[in-house]
C-alpha cells in the first residue's frame, strides 16, 4: 500500500519524538561505563546493565519495526539523510525485536563480564601483576621459565571466564536464531552491512598475497628468538613473543622503548594534532590515562553524547606501544569530534568500526615512521630506521592475528560446543605459524581474549580499518604529494572527506568517497608485503 504524505510526515514526527529518548539514554548508559571501566564498581555493573537494557528495550517494538519497513517502501522518500536514518533505525529495531527476558539477560552477563575483565589480575610468585607488568616480562626476560610462567599467567582468566563467555554465546544465538540467522556472528556482519562470503574471501586473497613477506618475517623472528634464548627451533613457544598472543613484533621492543623513555607521550599526542589542526587538550582532560587498581587495563575511546564530550581511557607507560595507543585512541576521538555539527544525532556516528579503525590506525602507525618520530620525541636517533621495520613487521604479524580471531569466532558461534582450545591452537598454527605448548588439552586460552567476550564480531575491523589507512595514505600522497597526515592540508582532507560525513554513508560508500575507488588491499600490500 502508497504511504501518503501524511504518513511520510509520520517518519519525520517519529524520528523528533523518539531520537531525543535514545540520545537521552545512550548518555546514559555511555556515563555508566565509563564508571564501570574506570572503577569496575559491582554497582557500576547493575546500573550499566540496567540502562543497557532500557536502551534497547527502546528498540524493542515490533509494531514499530513494521511500520519502519512500510515508510522505507516509500518512493516519495528522497532526502538521503532521511533515508539513511531511516536504514539504521531498521537495522537497530531489528537486532531488539527479541524477548525482553533475553535482552536483560545478556545486559547483566555482559556487565557481570566486563566487571570481572576489569577487576582480575594474574597472580606470579605471589605478587599480582598488571597487563603492562606481563608485556614488560615479555619484552625484558631473558629466561625462556620466566618468560613461560608469566605467559601461563596471562591465560589464568580464560578458565575464569570461559563458562560466562558460553553462556553470552548461547544467548547471543538463541537471539540471532530468533531473528532469522543461522547465528550470532552471520547477523551481526548482516546488521552491520558486511558480506559474509565477500570478507571471508577477500581475507583468503589478502592471506595469499602477502604470505611471502610474512614467512620472511617469520624466519627473522625465529632465528632472533632461538639466538636469544638459547633454545633450538622447536623449542619455541608463544611464550617467546612480546605479548600474549603474539600479535605484535617481538624484535627491537627494548631499544625502541629507549626513545621514549623520557617523554611525555601525552603532550607528543597533542603536539601531533595540533599540526593537523586539531586541539586535543579538551579530550586529555576528561581522559583516564594511567594504572590504577579496579581500572579496565585496555585502551579505548568513547564517545559519551554525540556532541563534545569524547574521553579515551588508557593506561600510559613510557614505551613505544603506549605512544602507538595514545595516538590511536586520540585518532578515534578526533573522528567523533569531527562529524557535521549539522547532521542529526543518529548521523553523528560512525557508519562502522571500519573507518574510525582506520583514522585510528593511520594515527598508531606514526609511532614507528622514521620520518615522524622526530617530530613527536623531539630528537633524531638512529634507531627510527629500526622504527620503520619494526613497523613493516607488526602488520603482517597483526594481519595473521586477525585472520585467527575471525576465523575461531565464525565457528564459535557456528558450534560452541566443540572444543575450542583445541580449535583456538589449530588456527594459532595455521595462520601465525606459532607452536602450540603442550600441557594446554584442558585450558581456556581462547577465552583470555578481551573481544571475544566484549566486543563480538569486530575483529575484522581492524585489518579492513588497516587497508582503508593506507589507501588514505595513497589518496594524501596524490592529492598532497606526501602521505603524512600531520599536515594542515592532511588533516583539512580528513576533516572534510573522512570525519565531516558521519553516518550518512554507508562504511563501504564513504570509503569510496574518501579515494575514489572500493576497498582494496593494493596499497597496504605495496607498502607492507612487497
Amino acid at each position: 500500500m502508497a504511504i501518503s504524505r501524511r504518513q511520510l510526515h509520520g517518519f519525520e514526527q517519529f524520528l523528533k519524538d523518539f531520537v531525543p529518548q535514545v540520545a537521552r539514554k545512550s548518555k546514559q548508559l555511555n556515563q555508566a561505563v565509563w564508571l564501570l571501566e574506570t572503577t569496575g564498581s559491582p554497582d557500576a555493573a547493575d546500573l550499566k546493565a540496567e540502562l543497557e537494557t532500557e536502551l534497547r528495550m527502546l528498540y524493542n517494538d515490533k509494531k514499530t519495526y513494521e511500520q519502519l519497513l512500510e515508510w522505507d517502501k516509500d518512493k516519495s522518500i528522497k532526502n538521503p539523510l532521511l533515508k539513511r536514518q531511516l536504514n539504521i533505525l531498521i537495522r537497530s529495531f531489528k537486532s531488539n525485536i527479541i524477548a525482553p527476558k533475553l535482552l536483560r539477560e545478556i545486559a547483566e552477563k555482559e556487565s557481570a563480564l566486563s566487571q570481572t575483565y576489569t577487576n582480575f589480575r594474574p597472580k606470579v610468585d605471589g605478587k599480582y601483576l598488571t597487563d603492562n607488568d606481563i608485556r614488560d616480562i615479555l619484552k625484558h626476560e631473558n629466561d625462556p621459565k620466566k618468560r613461560q610462567k608469566a605467559w601461563e599467567a596471562s591465560k589464568e582468566i580464560g578458565d575464569q571466564l570461559a563458562p560466562q563467555i558460553l553462556e553470552l554465546v548461547a544467548l547471543r544465538n538463541k537471539a540471532a536464531k530468533s531473528l532469522g540467522y543461522s547465528d550470532f556472528f552471520q547477523m551481526q556482519l548482516d546488521l552491520q552491512e558486511v558480506d559474509g562470503k565477500w570478507l571471508l574471501k577477500f581475507f583468503d586473497e589478502l592471506a595469499t598475497q602477502s604470505d611471502q613477506a610474512y614467512q620472511e618475517v617469520l624466519k627473522t623472528i625465529e632465528k632472533e628468538q632461538t639466538k636469544r634464548f638459547k633454545v633450538k627451533s622447536d623449542a619455541l613457544g608463544p611464550w617467546a613473543w612480546s605479548e600474549p598472543f603474539c600479535q605484535e613484533d617481538p624484535l627491537g621492543g627494548k631499544e625502541l622503548d629507549s626513545l621514549v623513555k623520557e617523554i611525555d607521550l601525552a603532550v607528543a599526542g597533542t603536539k601531533f594534532f595540533q599540526k593537523m589542526g586539531i586541539d586535543v587538550k579538551g579530550i586529555l582532560e576528561k581522559s583516564d590515562n594511567y594504572e590504577r587498581e579496579g581500572k579496565n587495563q585496555h585502551a579505548f575511546c568513547i564517545n559519551i553524547d554525540r556532541d563534545k564530550d569524547v574521553r579515551t581511557l588508557n593506561n600510559i607507560k613510557p614505551t613505544i606501544k603506549w605512544l602507538e595507543t595514545i595516538l590511536h585512541e586520540l585518532g578515534h576521538a578526533v573522528y567523533e569530534l569531527g562529524f557535521d555539527p549539522k547532521l542529526p544525532w543518529l548521523l553523528r556516528d560512525p557508519p562502522h568500526m571500519i573507518p574510525t579503525e582506520a583514522m585510528a590506525l593511520v594515527s598508531g602507525r606514526q609511532a614507528y615512521r622514521a620520518k615522524i618520530l622526530p617530530s613527536l620525541i623531539g630528537k633524531k636517533s638512529p634507531l627510527m630506521d629500526q622504527a620503520d621495520e619494526s613497523l613493516k613487521r607488526r602488520q603482517l604479524i597483526f594481519s595473521r592475528w586477525v585472520f585467527v580471531m575471525t576465523a575461531f569466532e565464525s565457528e564459535l558461534y557456528r558450534k560452541p560446543k566443540q572444543d575450542l582450545n583445541a580449535l583456538w591452537w589449530k588456527l594459532v598454527e595455521k595462520f601465525q605459524q606459532v607452536r602450540p605448548p603442550s600441557g594446554r588439552e584442558h585450558k581456556n586460552d581462547w577465552a583470555s581474549k578481551y573481544h571475544l567476550g566484549l566486543a563480538p564480531v569486530y575483529y575484522f575491523s581492524y585489518l579492513i580499518g588497516e587497508l582503508f589507512a593506507s589507501s588514505i595514505e595513497e589518496s594524501l600522497q596524490k592529492q598532497n604529494g606526501s602521505i603524512e597526515i600531520a599536515t594542515e592540508k592532511g588533516g583539512q582532507f580528513l576533516q572534510q572527506k573522512l570525519f565531516a560525513p558521519g553516518n550518512s554513508l554507508s562504511w563501504n560508500k564513504l570509503i569510496e568517497s574518501v579515494t575514489g575507488k572500493p576497498i582494496t588491499s593494493e596499497a597496504w600490500i605495496k607498502q607492507f608485503a612487497k
